[in-house]
């Protein structure tokens, strides 16, 4: 049995090429698995793991390892990268910083070997509320060999990294709900705590109705420090009269929130 991680499948032959990125799930046994796949008869398979896959530092601790270890049968050149990340519009937004940094930044990996990198943090933490980061793991592919025909699909892995407060943290969440068409719901999540909230599994039913799924939502969700996230969701017809129940997992176990209807 592997080691808990991030497990991302290549399958490659083209000389166009795509990037297929991954978010860590940050549940109890902080693992995940995505695969991408390609209908290609002649596809060439291969892998890599990251483990862990989420990073906390604080003040008592400024630095981390993780261990990258390729599982496929070729050598691969990845590049690590770090940047702030923040939510705008609801949405999540990347942008590179060097106030964590890792090392090394360009490294290869031979079929079946490891890499273990530093991650660390060079600001002082918040004195209030955490703040968030991402690791970006991604695969620099060699040029295509001419007799190759297809997709070639080139591994991007994102792990989340938060750099601790010297204080207690706890996210408080709140969800606006709002009918977008008979069809479709969008939910709004706001985080007044201090600390980052993350869903997985998420369902929404009637609150007098909690078995009968109007919508659901199976990805991993992060609420960032004082910050908001949205999500609109395919959903059966709702009655507006009604609360909505949400009900999600989280590191901790299952939660339940209530939804507002928001008018327009």
């Amino acid at each position: 049995m592997r080691p808990a991680g991030v497990l991302m499948q290549r399958l490659a032959s083209s000389r166009a090429l795509f990037f297929c990125r991954a978010s860590g799930r940050a549940l109890a046994a902080l693992a995940a698995l995505v695969l991408v796949a390609v209908t290609s008869p002649n596809a060439l398979a291969g892998a890599f793991a990251v483990n862990p896959v989420r990073v906390e530092l604080s003040a008592q601790r400024s630095s981390a390892v993780l261990q990258v270890e390729n599982t496929g049968s070729s050598e691969v050149t990845v590049e690590a990268r770090t940047f702030a990340w923040s939510q705008s519009e609801g949405k999540d937004q990347l942008s590179p910083t060097r106030e964590v940094i890792i090392t090394p930044q360009v490294f290869r990996l031979k079929a079946g070997g490891t890499q273990l990198l530093r991650i660390g943090a060079l600001r002082k933490p918040d004195p209030l509320k955490e703040m968030p980061y991402r690791l970006l793991l991604e695969e620099i592919p060699p040029p295509p060999a001419p007799d190759i025909k297809g997709l070639r699909v080139a591994l991007r892995i994102s792990i989340p990294v938060f750099l601790r407060p010297p204080v207690d943290t706890k996210d408080k969440i709140d969800v606006v709900a709002r009918q977008e068409t008979p069809q479709q719901l969008r939910l709004i999540f706001s985080n007044t705590g201090n600390a980052s909230a993350v869903f997985s599994k998420l369902s929404v039913s009637h609150t007098d109705t909690p078995d009968e799924l109007l919508a659901s939502h199976g990805s991993v969700i992060y609420v960032l420090p004082s910050q908001r996230r949205e999500l609109v969701l395919d959903s059966k017809a709702i009655d507006l009269t009604k609360n909505l129940l949400i009900r999600a997992r989280t590191p901790t176990g299952l939660v339940n929130l209530d939804a507002v209807f928001e008018t327009r």
